[in-house]
């Protein structure tokens, strides 16, 4: 007999299952582009017909990234698949030499990469539409027609990249399937009007970020927020903007140790699992946690 317990987002309450039935690894292949594809499966104990969510990790990750987020969102009733992207995974840089793993950040960062962490992506989805199981895992219980797609800095490049970024004035690797998308810790890749590269992103996004996310010279706040101000205003965009959050705050690779990492890490969990309800869901409901989150002074939340 398993536990329940009660998740509340505010004027949003629902009833979730703390863990999954299901954890299954596998390696699909995608022979047209010889790439060998690690992912993990993950499946709330109940549901019959499950949205789901397509995890992009960030440089160095493997199928454990974003753990943190995968707990939240099975929590919530969501079927969690995590990709691990050949080329910019940890594997990738454990076997590195020094002298040469600036280069291998280069081509990991890299037009041609976004490409294939997107193919990566396009995948998972021709996997999940095709394969009955996978081991332990039933795979007939995802509905095809409800999967979002998130991922944290590189990750989230692969999102903007699928729900429609301009790369050098062309569309990215654009994918139709997925419903919605979350990208954490995103930003615009190449000089250019926001409105221009962002501004056929025409489905549902929620972009989430932090007043710390990032280094170096510069305005961090108005080199994230370049995404915002591009994105087009329908109705079905979202800015999370955490005051003192910092880059690997937003990785959801491990629990958080301090108390604003701890509250940010909440805050995620919460608002992300109102928006996919919202977007995978069709659930109505959701749009009062989405229009007053409850978020202190010093965050920023904007809808348009």
């Amino acid at each position: 007999m398993f536990r329940l317990r009660l998740l509340c987002l505010t004027a949003l309450c629902l009833l979730a299952a703390p863990a999954a039935a299901a954890v299954c690894d596998a390696l699909w292949v995608d022979r047209a582009r010889g790439r060998a594809i690690p992912v993990r499966i993950q499946l709330p104990e109940s549901g019959a017909r499950l949205a789901a969510i397509i995890w992009s990790p960030g440089l160095g990750a493997t199928t454990s990234g974003g753990g943190v987020w995968a707990r939240g969102w099975l929590a919530a009733g969501f079927a969690v698949i995590t990709v691990q992207h050949p080329g910019s995974d940890n594997i990738a840089y454990a076997r590195e030499p020094a002298a040469t793993r600036p280069a291998r950040l280069r081509r990991a960062t890299s037009g041609l990469h976004m490409a294939e962490r997107a193919g990566d992506v396009g995948l998972v989805l021709d996997e999940l539409a095709r394969r009955p199981r996978e081991g332990a895992c039933d795979l007939a219980r995802i509905d095809p027609d409800r999967i979002g797609v998130a991922g944290h800095s590189l990750g989230a490049w692969t999102v903007q990249a699928l729900a429609g970024q301009r790369f050098g004035g062309e569309r990215g690797q654009i994918d139709r399937r997925p419903r919605a998308f979350i990208g954490l810790s995103g930003s615009q890749l190449e000089p250019g009007d926001p409105a221009a590269i962002f501004g056929g992103i025409g489905r549902p996004y929620l972009m989430i970020s932090g007043t710390l996310d990032g280094a170096g010279d510069g305005d961090i706040v108005a080199r994230r927020t370049m995404i915002w101000r591009g994105l087009p205003a329908d109705g079905r965009k979202y800015m999370a903007l955490f005051g003192d959050a910092t880059h690997m705050m937003f990785a959801g690779n491990r629990p958080a140790t301090t108390a604003l990492g701890r509250r940010v890490e909440a805050e995620v969990i919460r608002l992300s699992t109102a928006f996919w309800r919202r977007w995978l869901l069709d659930d109505a409901a959701a749009d009062a946690v989405l229009a007053h989150p409850g978020l202190p002074a010093a965050d920023r939340w904007e809808h348009k």
